[in-house]
């Protein structure tokens, strides 16, 4: 089967290249250590007498971000030695920021065709593979099961699209899903859902979620805020109002929120951070039309003029900063028609009130346990999200408790990255 893989691989890359092309041009960065991502990775130093080479893959900034924890407690471990790649460049430049002296090596992940993947294969020699999330890459496995090293898919989920995927591949399944992997599965019911597609019981172990290991950075202190809404040309004394990786119509969603928050005099700013920076000017036009705005680019300069009302934060991989000013904060992608949700878990680690729509399938347990425990609020459409806005920046105690069930929840279910730790280990020997 995995010939056939290699035979329809370059003609599908063909087909799909001017789509891929187009966003790699739009996002940039991609340009950089291009013949890494040609498998041509520089040469590594030999491994240490005793030592054991893991190989991370983690796509994109959410993986790397989830894993920081892990990577702090395999730098402790003197016989672990780490390769970290990532797919996006947005992913690499997090990476190396904050972990480039946990690991040994960092680049882009190889192209998962024959040539260029036994390269990459040849130049790191990892004794343990791990891929975050739900990465299936047919020939990084098999290369993997010719040299009889362990693979490892972390945090492991399956969102309802991949699921459905999976469950009509059928003959072609065992080319993503190897009867060798080991799956380190996020919750029970993800457990669930990968021993329905194949995996067998005894290759699987119920680790957790990792993101919910990972602490807010930078921390949050009174400090920190008060300069960074002077930052934003916020009034130190208004409320703030997040929108958190929104999607199309979600922007315009929160502006007339915002708007009816003000005609009933409450002092608040908006705050909004797209999912995909490159939407500055989709966004620029939407707004366009409230010329009695003030509104500000980040990307523009990180400092906006005083009383500006509106902050885009249109810039990469500073969510995690930008959002320490929050009062109340909606999560992107949640909002019909958009489908499938972003992550809620960084917010809710920093106490914030959350909102979402209904649309949370790929973070469908996560989102649950936060209304359970009454740590967020569910709006099912544009009207149901002014009502709950305006309700809670009139009331700071609704958003008191709503913070501390959020911080609460978060706390309760932490402890994945040990797990995975030890996981990891005793797969090793």
């Amino acid at each position: 089967m995995i010939w056939l893989y290699r035979i329809l691989f370059p003609l599908a890359a063909l087909i799909s290249a001017p789509h891929y092309l187009h966003r790699m041009l739009k996002r940039g960065g991609y340009g950089k250590n291009v013949w890494m991502r040609l498998g041509l990775w520089p040469k590594l130093p030999p491994k240490k007498p005793g030592t054991r080479r893991i190989w991370i893959q983690a796509v994109s900034v959410g993986e790397v971000v989830s894993i920081s924890p892990l990577l702090e407690e395999l730098a402790t471990e003197e016989s672990i030695e780490v390769v970290l790649s990532c797919t996006t460049s947005t992913g690499l430049h997090v990476a190396q920021r904050q972990h480039r002296e946990n690991i040994i090596a960092l680049g882009p992940f190889p192209i998962d065709w024959l040539p260029f993947s036994f390269r990459g294969w040849e130049r790191i020699q990892p004794d343990l593979v791990a891929m975050v999330d739900s990465e299936l890459w047919p020939e990084h496995m098999e290369q993997a099961r010719k040299r009889n090293v362990p693979i490892v898919i972390l945090n492991a989920r399956l969102s309802d699209r991949t699921f459905s995927r999976l469950g009509k591949l059928r003959l072609l399944r065992s080319i993503v899903l190897p009867k060798h992997i080991q799956v380190f599965a996020a919750s029970e019911r993800q457990a669930e859902r990968w021993k329905t597609v194949g995996i067998a019981t005894e290759k699987i172990k119920i680790t957790g979620n990792l993101k919910l290991d990972a602490e807010p950075k930078p921390p949050q202190t009174k400090e920190a805020t008060e300069l960074l809404k002077k930052e934003f040309g916020f009034p130190e004394t208004d409320l703030v109002l997040a929108g958190i990786s929104t999607w199309p119509g979600e922007e315009q969603a929160l502006v007339e929120a915002f708007i009816a928050a003000r005609a009933e005099n409450l002092p608040v700013r908006l705050l909004i951070i797209p999912r995909h920076a490159e939407r500055k000017q989709e966004i620029a036009d939407g707004f366009a039309r409230r010329q009695n705005l003030a509104i500000h680019f980040r990307s523009n300069g990180n400092q906006a003029p005083s009383n500006n009302a509106v902050y885009i934060g249109d810039t990469t991989g500073e969510l995690g900063s930008l959002i320490r000013v929050a009062d109340i904060a909606f999560v992107g992608k949640t909002l019909p028609p958009n489908a499938g949700g972003q992550n809620p878990i960084e917010p809710a680690a920093r106490a914030i009130p959350l909102l979402f729509g209904p649309n949370y399938q790929n973070f469908q347990e996560v989102c649950e346990g936060l209304l359970a425990l009454g740590a967020a609020i569910e709006v099912g459409n544009q009207e149901q999200l002014e009502e709950q806005v305006i309700q809670l920046l009139g009331d700071a105690e609704a958003r008191r408790k709503i913070g501390q069930a959020a911080r609460q929840w978060k706390q309760t279910h932490s402890g994945a990255s040990g797990r995975t730790l030890e996981g990891l280990i005793e797969t090793l020997k």
